[in-house]
């Protein structure tokens, strides 16, 4: 396969051929743009197009799309033959909704069968770098958190003992502009219980926000541009980081009663509260990540700030909320 090679600053760079399940999704979605703005050519495997990619699609020839499951590896394996990279963001979210709403043999077949199966093809073409995001480790007992443990130890044992570039990045609590909210019109095949979509939206409905448990629960909350420039330096380093888990994160973490605050703060808004008991799948916990790794192997640091991400973020639900109340 031969790969395209271009010019910049009078050095010689080459594209890279890049796959993304799951890249019309929330965080998918933005690194395709960004990979796609770098010159890498990148094919977008997801079962819905979004409105992101079709316009990238229409912007740039380097963005091409394939609707297709996954777990369908006969035509996947079509599209891993033409490529050298991966970021494999497809799965069966949702921490109370894997217990609800989905089969939880849907969850496992997907999440872990199905990924362990997208390594071994990734190991067969000697894929160059292979990317997975993971979830921080909490003791949560529900099918997603299981799942994604799972998926990170399966990982770190391609990495070790069938010698393929994998390395899990693990990502807390991530927000930004196209983050999906339960009861979105997008036409996508899921929408999550997501908590920062879910307050602004609730708001601008003039709805009560709904708080489970006591608030006091804490989580890194992380801005999608941090995430974004973590995979690219992932995906760009060409030494192998072996077993070594990427936090993306800076160790410091805010309560849901913190993200209130300061959504308040930032939009000039009073959001009215309602307290319920926390859900299926959850109970009380602190989440915080270690950004060594981070600093190690990629030398970067968390840039955005809670507030400077929230009044990045608010702007684009303001004008979902106008979009949906024109119809």
């Amino acid at each position: 396969m031969k790969l395209k090679i271009k010019k910049r600053n009078n050095t010689m760079e080459i594209k890279k051929n890049i796959i993304i399940t799951g890249g019309c999704g929330f965080i998918g979605s933005h690194i395709v743009e960004n990979l796609a703005k770098k010159g890498n050519n990148v094919c977008v495997v997801d079962l819905w197009e979004s409105i992101e990619i079709k316009d990238l699609k229409a912007k740039n020839k380097s963005v091409t799309f394939k609707k297709l499951n996954f777990n369908n590896f006969e035509e996947f394996e079509k599209i891993i033959k033409e490529n050298d990279h991966l970021i494999h963001l497809a799965a069966i979210l949702g921490t109370s909704e894997t217990i609800t709403t989905y089969d939880i043999e849907d969850v496992v077949r997907t999440n872990i069968l199905g990924t362990t199966k997208i390594l071994k093809l990734a190991k067969k073409y000697n894929y160059k770098k292979v990317l997975l995001p993971t979830t921080p480790d909490v003791t949560w007992l529900n099918p997603y958190k299981i799942t994604k443990q799972a998926v990170e130890r399966i990982a770190q044992l391609f990495n070790k003992e069938y010698d393929l570039n994998v390395t899990c990045l693990k990502l807390g609590n991530i927000y930004g502009p196209r983050e999906r909210w339960l009861d979105a019109k997008l036409n996508a095949p899921f929408n999550y219980q997501k908590i920062i979509p879910s307050f602004i939206m609730d708001t601008l409905k003039n709805d009560e926000i709904t708080i489970y448990g006591d608030g006091t629960q804490k989580s890194e909350y992380i801005y999608v541009d941090d995430v974004v420039e973590s995979f690219e330096r992932a995906l760009n380093k060409k030494e192998n980081m072996h077993t070594e888990v990427i936090h993306v994160g800076r160790g410091t973490n805010n309560s849901v009663i913190d993200i209130i605050e300061a959504l308040e703060k930032v939009w000039n808004r009073k959001l009215n509260k309602n307290f319920v008991k926390m859900r299926p799948g959850e109970h009380k916990i602190e989440i915080t990540l270690n950004p060594e790794p981070l600093k190690k192997h990629l030398d970067y640091e968390l840039k955005w700030s809670l507030e400077e991400g929230l009044k990045k973020t608010i702007p684009y639900y303001e004008e979902q909320f106008r979009l949906s109340t024109k119809k």
